[in-house]
């Protein structure tokens, strides 16, 4: 098996090889630099390698909660071989692997972009755009097309509506339910659009809150269950340098 050229692993994951005739077995499934490897976690022997370039399909599989299929190109088969896997972290695996989804065999172009404002946390409004992914909603400089930000649909916790602010939206990510606040012309078709694609690609149930909040409460609650005055009180200060960031041309201090 021929080894894929200046790949490196990036993250793994213990799956479950499932087999029509061997039956079930664990795996590593190591999501790399340029390819997918599998090993065996007794030695980690190579059971199988595929360039990003040779997949044809990866997807969740129906009617199963923690089930993904990869289909690959192999030689002297166009179809390729298919074989299906199992985790807990699926969803986590497979936002993972779309990350090179634009180098797949599979091209994909299906993703819209908005013109938006993010609401900054001094009150300012920013000019974005948010662009709708297979595995998330990410927040693009308009001048540079470059990628600010990315809310991951396994991250959200929930989608936010503003009772006083038009075409507002928040998502609600992290843990501890960080929220973003954006204005768009076009917020249900983003909406619908992200609750398409987490229902196709990463089984996610994306969901809407029924009950819309203030500026005010958005502000208040902001920083989730770490918004306490408890939690954001300075305590101590130190005078420091800011590095450059993805979101700032200048070091800031």
């Amino acid at each position: 098996m021929m080894p894929i050229p200046d790949n490196e692993d990036v993250v793994c994951y213990h799956v479950i090889k499932h087999s029509s005739w061997k039956g079930k077995y664990k795996r590593i499934f190591s999501i790399g630099t340029h390819g997918i490897t599998t090993y065996k976690p007794q030695n980690l022997e190579v059971t199988n390698r595929w360039m990003y370039g040779d997949v044809l399909v990866l997807r969740v599989a129906p009617n199963s909660p923690n089930e993904f299929l990869i289909q690959a190109r192999k030689e002297n088969n166009k179809k390729g071989d298919t074989m299906r896997f199992s985790t807990e972290h699926r969803s986590q695996l497979l936002s993972e692997a779309f990350k090179s989804r634009h180098i797949f065999h599979e091209k994909w172009t299906d993703t819209q972009k908005y013109e938006a404002f993010k609401y900054h946390w001094s009150g300012t409004r920013l000019p974005v755009q948010l662009e709708v992914t297979p595995i998330s909603i990410d927040q693009l400089d308009t001048a540079t097309a470059q990628v600010l930000a990315s809310y991951y649909y396994k991250d959200i916790q929930a989608i936010q509506l503003l009772k006083d602010v038009p075409h507002g939206f928040i998502i609600v990510c992290g843990s501890f339910g960080r929220k973003h606040m954006f204005i768009s012309q076009n917020r249900d078709d983003v909406i619908r659009k992200a609750q398409e694609k987490a229902a196709y690609f990463l089984a996610i149930k994306l969901e809407v809150e029924t009950e819309e909040i203030t500026l005010e409460e958005f502000a208040n609650q902001r920083f989730g269950k770490y918004s306490d005055d408890e939690f954001i009180t300075s305590v101590v200060e130190f005078t420091v340098e800011k590095i450059q960031t993805n979101r700032h041309s200048d070091s800031e201090r």
